[in-house]
């Protein structure tokens, strides 16, 4: 076992940013603890304590739906049925919709804004089958709204210190708290109930939202291996891809509950059934208060990078209060460390497969030789490009 830094940590709870996909399979040679002659404690027995609540902006103002254009999204379900591939959104269709869209000058939020324009300071509602496959993560009530970066963001955007990964996290995170709304039956419920994979998602929306003349597009050039032949890839919200878990899987996933319901004794495996929820952003918030807490007064103290990887999974809630949370993740840890060989290679092999994991490559068809070209997702001048506004005005020096 070793210790790992702040930066290898976020690297695996922060998965709002681009991780790279990582095939090796996981090492599982050290010595394991033994089980206790005690029952096994389920994860999913294990108490999470509440967190408060946070006052969410009221939505300022009702947006009602233009007539969207036709596409083929239209009376798509969102609902997945098992094996039932006409229930997910292809990636075709999701980019001939974008085409629409962008000929009739909407955003990908999916409002007409050339048509509202006097809505740019307030709330608009994200259209969720922009979302495609990943939408069926989310209960069908919920609704997304998001607003353009306020003024107050832009500001601590450019004091961002890009080589401190804990103060780039809090930044982006702030972003968020501030341009995003999420509305149910229920009334609001907070920002961070987001699935960690969507955070680079919004954030890419609510800037393009922000810059909605499409002004500081995040563009890079890559060449086609093929010809030659110079491309202009484009970071935004609709070009990000993502791998899915497969059909056999989908049908141990619990919509309303948000969370895997899984059985080990069907796969011949002597355990109690296992809950396994969706990783949020206010779950990684908490780990990683957390963890700075254990690196500053528990320096000599090692956590297994495997326990890291599986914790924002164990848990429905992690509380924001650090004493409540600190009790949270040692009980967590005891129920990671009473797994045996076998009980710990099949839980491995479960987070592989439920994840739905952003990969780090654009896809681009060469115009000149139709041949399929891949780059990496670069930022063109780091991640302060996001909102970094570039001034029309006459620069003023030369720094």
């Amino acid at each position: 076992m070793s210790q790992i830094s702040d930066e290898e940590l976020m690297n695996e709870v922060l998965a709002g940013q681009i991780p790279e996909v990582d095939d090796k399979k996981e090492d599982i040679s050290e010595n394991k603890s033994e089980l206790d002659e005690q029952p096994h404690k389920s994860v999913e027995n294990i108490m999470d304590e509440p967190t408060n609540k946070e006052n969410n902006q009221v939505i300022e103002q009702e947006v009602e739906s233009n007539k969207q254009p036709h596409n083929p999204l239209a009376g798509k379900k969102l609902s997945f049925i098992p094996g039932d591939k006409s229930s997910f959104i292809s990636d075709d269709e999701r980019r001939i919709a974008d085409q629409n869209a962008k000929e009739r000058h909407i955003t990908r939020a999916g409002e007409n804004i050339f048509k509202n324009s006097e809505l740019r300071e307030g709330w608009i509602p994200v259209n969720r089958e922009l979302l495609g496959t990943r939408s069926y993560f989310y209960p069908e009530d919920w609704q997304f709204r998001i607003r353009p970066a306020t003024v107050e963001a832009i500001r601590n955007w450019s004091n961002i210190d890009e080589n401190n990964p804990l103060a780039v996290d809090d930044v982006l995170n702030e972003v968020l708290k501030s341009c995003i709304s999420i509305v149910t039956s229920q009334g609001q419920i907070p920002w961070g109930n987001i699935n960690s994979w969507d955070r680079l998602y919004f954030l890419l929306l609510i800037r393009e939202f922000t810059f909605i003349e499409g002004e500081h597009k995040l563009n890079y050039e890559d060449y086609c291996p093929e010809c030659d032949n110079p491309i202009t890839f484009e970071l935004s919200s609709s070009s990000l891809l993502y791998e899915f878990p497969d059909d056999d899987v989908i049908k141990y996933y619990d919509v309303n509950q948000r969370c895997w319901m899984i059985d080990p004794q069907e796969f011949d495996v002597n355990y109690e059934p296992i809950r396994f929820y969706i990783p949020t952003l206010e779950k990684d918030a908490a780990i990683k208060s957390w963890w700075i807490d254990r690196t500053q007064n528990q320096p000599n103290k090692k956590t297994e990078q495997a326990f890291i990887r599986f914790l924002p999974w164990m848990a429905s809630k992690i509380s924001k209060d650090l004493d409540i949370s600190k009790k949270q993740i040692s009980s967590l840890e005891k129920t990671f460390k009473s797994w045996d060989m076998e009980t710990f290679t099949f839980m491995n092999e479960v987070l592989k497969n439920i994840v739905v994991t952003p990969k780090d490559k654009l896809i681009m068809k060469c115009p000149v030789c139709g041949e399929e070209v891949t780059a990496q997702i670069r930022f063109p001048n780091n991640i302060s490009d996001l909102f970094n506004v570039q001034n029309k005005h006459r620069k003023f020096g030369s720094k």
